[in-house]
């Protein structure tokens, strides 16, 4: 018997940080100011999910049969991001699903850099993501992070200490705002480049995906693109088809869901070179699953055998 990982993609995910019931209106510094300072569980807006998944990140490095290690995350997830996690319904699993999602991420990352001639990654609202400082780079590798202000600024407190491996610059703008994103496309020139959306894609408005997804290639030189799919179909074969639901109130009004996002990637020419699927992927985690069931293992459910959820790797000519 397979067996696949329930709940594996019930995950929040590090996003860009606009308070998405107002997609226009970037979160400021004081709004930013009284989350990082509360000890509460509650996820107020959008920035909470990034200190959440630092937090899962921090719990994953201390395991002997971690996933992937980020010895930089407990320091970013800070006791907010611990009680946020807490918290949650689901938090094991919840760390078992970013953990896997993490691995998958730097797989197709190192595996783009050490086969295509990528001077350039661009780290689309990148969040608390440590890999300039904790994954095996090139010196010669320039690293763009992008995000608000408020964000990077509080990262950039917390690592100032630290030496990351690569070139890492910095990029403060509103994915929303087409002028700012430019600086993006900008700032990326017409160098072979790769950008990454952790977890960002599901919290934009559908307007912004589209457009990213049509101007990043035309306007640079950015011909690779590594994002997490995870479809309706998916949650429902779970039996969970309201997972998402605890992070409803800050995502955008009309925010896409993982099978329409990878039908606009499609419709803009973006075509999958590598996927590392959530579903047939993960045999490497089968022990750790079997721990925390215990005796109550699952009757594994009933995915399309065409499933696309996962971590994709997709590439533009």
């Amino acid at each position: 018997m397979q067996l696949t990982i329930p709940t594996i993609c019930r995950s929040v995910q590090p996003a860009v940080f606009h308070d998405t019931r107002h997609p226009c209106r970037k979160l400021n510094a004081t709004t930013m100011g009284e989350g990082m300072a509360s000890t509460g569980g509650e996820i107020n807006h959008v920035s909470d999910t990034a200190l959440m998944v630092a937090a899962c990140r921090a719990h994953e490095n201390e395991l002997e049969d971690a996933f992937a290690r980020d010895p930089f995350a407990e320091r970013l997830a800070g006791e907010r991001g611990l009680a946020i996690l807490n918290s949650l319904p689901h938090a094991g699993m919840m760390r078992l699903g970013l953990a896997i999602r993490t691995r998958f991420i730097d797989e197709l990352l190192l595996e783009a850099l050490a086969s295509d001639p990528i001077s350039t990654v661009l780290s689309v609202g990148c969040g608390l993501d440590t890999r300039p400082w904790r994954l095996d780079l090139s010196s010669n590798l320039r690293w763009i992070e992008i995000d608000f202000a408020d964000m990077l600024d509080y990262k950039d407190r917390l690592m100032s200490g630290e030496t990351p491996r690569c070139r890492r610059e910095r990029l403060a703008l509103d994915l929303n705002d087409p002028a700012q994103r430019m600086q993006i496309y900008d700032a990326a020139s017409r160098k072979a480049a790769l950008m990454i959306t952790e977890g960002v894609l599901l919290y934009l408005p559908a307007a912004t995906v589209d457009d990213l997804a049509a101007e990043n290639w035309k306007h640079s030189g950015i011909t690779h693109w590594i994002s997490d799919i995870t479809t309706t179909s998916f949650y429902r074969a779970l039996g969970d088809p309201g997972a998402m639901q605890f992070i409803r109130h800050v995502r955008a009004t009309d925010a896409l869901t993982g099978e329409q996002i990878l039908d606009v990637l499609r419709r803009q020419g973006w075509t999958t070179a590598v996927c590392r699927s959530y579903i047939t992927d993960t045999g490497f985690a089968r022990d750790r699953v079997l721990r925390m069931m215990g005796d109550d293992t699952p009757t594994p459910p009933s995915f399309a055998p065409d499933d696309p959820t996962g971590v994709h790797l997709f590439s533009h000519q």
